[in-house]
């Protein structure tokens, strides 16, 4: 996985657990911290340092509600005030020792977290595309002045201790695919949150920013076509999930227009999705054999739904005698050049915008953390046609 650039950490901040990548550590303390302000503390007079925690769990409310109050955040509920200042009372809480004169700034520094939701971080990050997002939200997030540590919450309705016992004012959410959008929102009433990638067919009920799926299919099905391919087809391991599914419509929708033919391969599809995909629809229990279906129709085009699925794609095809760029011509998206620098021809890929995807997730949860009673909205990225490598391979006849 691609190393997050680090901010500079700030005076008072520490490192707990191990970072990504570092080997295995508790998954409920593991953090990976990038220039983290550490927990809110102060010092009553001639007393053991007083946590947000702590006044947090003295009030009855989240650590989120406790942070808007230290902040004067004048959208929370005055009752809620009250709980929460009469238990810094109790507790003999005073947040003066915070304002260091020579250093106003520390004071005012948030910090957001990376959140995992339905896994643990190490393996969804190592993939590329998303190992690039992370570290493009954590230089938007420097170029922000702005803290960020990394949790995980593999059941998504228990929250992360990490974001239990630190101050976090807001979090970036990956979410596992099988999961559904809604499964954000019990984190969502603990915090501010913007989901981050992945893609979701119903309404959205919190923040999302991710890339046009639909524009990717229809890109992919456009650039097909401008190379003569009359014949095209969709191929995908994980038809289950929201943003495979709409590729295939913006596929579909692209080949519909032109007036071409498409159909949809899938592995280990159940009848009632495999007719999601269409009347032409084929699923087939492994990859293999969905290959051998495949290459008995032969398209002249064909729309493979990841990087990480064409690398298989690429040796299976050659082991049934067809060789890519040359029998038939392949798209595939994520623009995953470890993966697709293995590949000989170089495929034609499709760039999400990793890179915008993060400035806007951090300026979307800004704004969120700001305004915390707007309504959700969607954001999402243009995609972009990254052409193939074309020129011969050493030794090959073309």
């Amino acid at each position: 996985m691609d190393q997050i650039t680090p901010n500079k950490p700030a005076q008072d901040a520490k490192v707990s657990g191990n970072r990504s990548g570092d080997g295995a550590g508790n998954s409920d303390t593991a953090v990976a911290r990038v220039g983290v302000l550490a927990v809110v503390k102060a010092v009553a007079t001639g007393l053991t340092p007083v946590s947000v925690t702590q006044i947090a769990a003295r009030a009855g409310v989240s650590i989120a509600t406790v942070s808007r109050v230290l902040n004067n955040n004048r959208r929370v509920n005055p009752d809620l005030v009250e709980q929460v200042r009469k238990a810094m009372t109790e507790l003999r809480y005073s947040p003066r020792p915070l304002r260091r004169r020579n250093k106003p700034a520390a004071a005012e520094r948030k910090t957001i977290a990376i959140v995992s939701l339905g896994g643990p971080y190490r393996e969804w990050f190592d993939m590329p595309v998303m190992a690039s997002v992370v570290a493009e939200i954590s230089r938007a997030a420097q170029q922000d002045g702005l803290g960020v540590l990394m949790a995980e919450m593999p059941d998504p309705q228990k929250l992360s201790p990490t974001l239990r016992q630190q101050r976090v004012d807001g979090a970036l959410v990956f979410l596992q695919s099988a999961l559904g959008g809604s499964a954000v929102l019990s984190l969502a009433q603990q915090l501010p949150v913007v989901r981050v990638m992945g893609g979701q067919l119903a309404p959205v009920e919190s923040d999302h920013v991710g890339p046009d799926n639909n524009a990717i299919g229809y890109l992919a099905a456009t650039y097909l076509l401008s190379r003569g391919c009359g014949t095209l087809a969709y191929l995908t391991t994980e038809p289950a999930w929201d943003l495979i599914k709409l590729r295939a419509q913006g596929f579909s929708a692209g080949a519909q227009k032109a007036g071409a033919q498409a159909s949809a391969f899938l592995v280990r599809a159940a009848p009632e999705l495999t007719r999601f995909y269409g009347a032409e629809a084929q699923s087939r229990p492994t990859l293999a054999e969905v290959l051998d279906e495949l290459v008995a129709r032969r398209p002249a085009g064909l729309f493979v739904s990841r990087d990480e699925e064409v690398v298989q794609v690429y040796r299976l095809l050659g082991e049934r005698g067809v060789e890519p760029g040359r029998d038939v011509r392949i798209v595939s998206c994520d623009n995953e050049n470890v993966r697709l620098s293995m590949l000989h021809p170089r495929p034609a890929t499709i760039e999400i915008g990793t890179a915008e995807i993060a400035r806007r997730a951090v300026r979307r949860l800004e704004n969120r953390i700001k305004n915390p009673l707007e309504a959700p909205v969607r954001v999402l990225v243009n995609p972009q046609l990254v052409p193939p490598d074309e020129r011969p391979v050493a030794g090959r006849a073309r």
